[in-house]
C-alpha cells in the first residue's frame, strides 16, 4: 500500500480535503471516498440537475441527473408503484468527473433512490446484490432516499431480494 493511501485513510477530513488541494492534484477518488464518510453534505441545487456539495470545500460535488430513463428488474416489480426509472449520478472535483457515472434506480413513485444492485449468479440463478464497502453505498448514504417505511437501506434491501455482502 501506497503511503499516501494510508495518510488518506488515517487522516482527518480537514486535513485530507486540504492536503488534496495542495499536494494531490485535480483528480483522486481516494479523497472524494473518504470525504463521502463524513455528514457534511448539503444540497444546494434542486432541479433540473440536484448537487450536492461538501461543505468544507465545495469544490467537491455530488450531482445527480434530472435525465432518466425507465428502467426494470425483477426487484423493482415489488412496490405498487411498478414504474421505476435510472439516473445517472457523477462525483465530481473543480467540475471535473473524477468516476464514470454511477447508476442510481427510483423506484415506487418516487420514494426511493437507491444504488442500482449488481448482478451476480449462484446455482444456475441470478441474484441482485450491493457490496457493503462499495462507492454506490457511500454516495447513497449521502443523497439517497427511503420511504418512510423503510429504517434503513437493510431493510429496502431485504423487501427486495437484494443481498448486502
Amino acid at each position: 500500500m501506497e503511503i499516501t493511501s494510508v495518510i488518506l485513510k488515517k487522516a482527518p477530513a480537514w486535513f485530507v480535503s486540504w492536503s488534496f488541494r495542495k499536494i494531490f492534484g485535480k483528480k483522486n477518488l481516494i479523497v472524494f471516498e473518504r470525504l463521502l464518510e463524513l455528514p457534511k453534505w448539503k444540497k444546494v441545487s434542486f432541479g433540473p440537475n440536484e448537487k450536492w456539495i461538501f461543505e468544507d470545500d465545495n469544490s467537491f460535488v455530488i450531482e445527480i441527473f434530472d435525465d432518466s430513463r425507465d428502467f426494470s428488474q425483477s426487484w423493482t416489480n415489488k412496490f405498487s408503484d411498478k414504474k421505476a426509472s435510472a439516473t445517472e449520478v457523477n462525483l465530481k472535483i473543480n467540475g471535473e468527473l473524477i468516476n464514470k457515472a454511477l447508476l442510481f434506480v427510483i423506484v415506487d413513485g418516487g420514494r426511493n433512490l437507491v444504488p442500482c444492485p449488481k448482478i451476480s449468479e449462484a446455482y444456475s440463478e441470478n441474484y441482485f446484490y450491493w457490496d457493503k464497502d462499495s462507492l454506490e453505498l457511500k454516495v447513497f448514504k449521502r443523497i439517497g432516499y427511503l420511504d418512510s417505511l423503510y429504517k434503513n437501506i437493510e431493510e429496502f434491501a431485504d423487501r427486495c431480494d437484494i443481498l448486502i455482502k
